[in-house]
């Protein structure tokens, strides 16, 4: 019951910081030019976050691993696909490369889920209730 009301109130926060980060007034001059590497940037660190997951099976010591995965790269993923699509909020365009680049973000953001998804199936495939992860 701890471990749900936990989960729960986690996702209330993040739900409440999107909600005030789009809630945020625009400014006069975004910054288009670093939304665009970051949208690329993204689909990488997602590529990488689920190949990072996957190794999880194979690696000498997952405890370590898998600390850096769902601490450093899949929050990386997730967050740089939240900020791009932060950054063109709002805009209504038909330019086709802003298009491809909040394509890009979702993309980004499916692929922070999917590596945490697979990381999480590990943790509950090999390691007991109530023990520590990490260490």
């Amino acid at each position: 019951m701890q471990l749900l009301a936990q989960l729960i109130v986690s996702g209330l926060i993040v739900l409440g910081v999107l909600w005030f980060m789009w809630r945020l007034p625009r400014r006069a001059d975004p910054p288009y030019g670093l939304a665009s590497v970051m949208a690329l940037g993204g689909v990488w660190a997602g590529v990488a976050s689920v190949a990072a997951s996957v190794m999880l099976w194979w690696v000498a010591s997952p405890d370590r691993w898998i600390t850096v995965v769902l601490l450093g790269l899949d929050p990386a993923a997730l967050g740089v696909g939240v900020l791009v699509l932060w950054v063109y909020r709002g805009m209504v365009t038909d330019e086709p490369a802003i298009q491809r680049q909040q394509q890009q973000a979702w993309l980004t953001i499916v692929l922070g889920l999917v590596a945490v998804t697979i990381g999480y199936i590990y943790v509950m495939t090999h390691k007991q209730v109530f023990t520590p992860v990490g260490l």
